[in-house]
């Protein structure tokens, strides 16, 4: 795991918006903001636990959302026809749909709120995936409420709740498993943050 891959990657893309000037940049820069924190830590989070690659799903999604954003400003902007405006929201629900579609809805409104610092939330969010009929939602929730515990730095109530982690993801067959992916999730939401001017260490 490289955090500072993921802060590089994640910055050169917020960094392409800085060519917009005016209203359009102005709405550029709340498109961006809106979706892209969610789809990064969403895709980062779901590529550490499922598979895949979760510094390159980190980047693609921040990629992803500071394009759409860019090109919600410029629509907003430049008042652009009914039929571009469809195209970008068009895009923008594919994206958060293929997430959800994977972690559930409970885990993804509980990632973007742990992007935030809104353990509660999170917490709660955790709580109703765990209740999914849903494998994979299940999974997500349990590691979702252990890293929301882990970022309030309660790191041993996060660590309690390897057994059922271990129990129910099969990718984790032991408790040293279980704390490495917990680090990773950890460096990436921190390193995620950074890169959205948000705090990486909750206060």
């Amino acid at each position: 795991m490289r955090p500072v891959v993921i802060a590089t990657a994640l910055g050169l893309s917020i960094a392409a918006l800085a060519g917009c000037t005016g209203k359009t940049g102005e709405y550029a820069g709340q498109g961006a903001g809106i979706g892209a924190i969610s789809g990064a830590v969403g895709g980062f989070v779901t590529a550490a636990i499922f598979g895949g690659d979760p510094i390159e799903a980190a980047a693609r999604s921040a990629v992803y959302g500071g394009a759409t954003g860019a090109t919600a400003g410029a629509i907003s902007g430049a008042s652009a026809d009914a039929a571009e405006r469809e195209a970008y929201e068009a895009a923008q629900k594919e994206k958060r749909d293929r997430i959800r579609a994977k972690i559930g809805d409970d885990a993804f409104t509980g990632l973007a709120a742990l992007a935030k610092c809104d353990h509660a939330s999170a917490i709660a969010n955790a709580d109703m995936a765990q209740q999914s009929g849903n494998a994979d939602f299940v999974v997500a929730g349990l590691w979702l409420e252990a890293l929301a515990y882990s970022d309030q730095g309660q790191e041993s109530t996060a660590r309690a709740m390897y057994g059922d982690i271990i129990a129910t993801d099969a990718n984790i067959s032991d408790e040293t498993a279980a704390e490495l992916r917990r680090r990773e999730l950890a460096d990436g939401l921190s390193e995620i943050r950074g890169e959205y001017d948000l705090p990486k260490v909750c206060g």
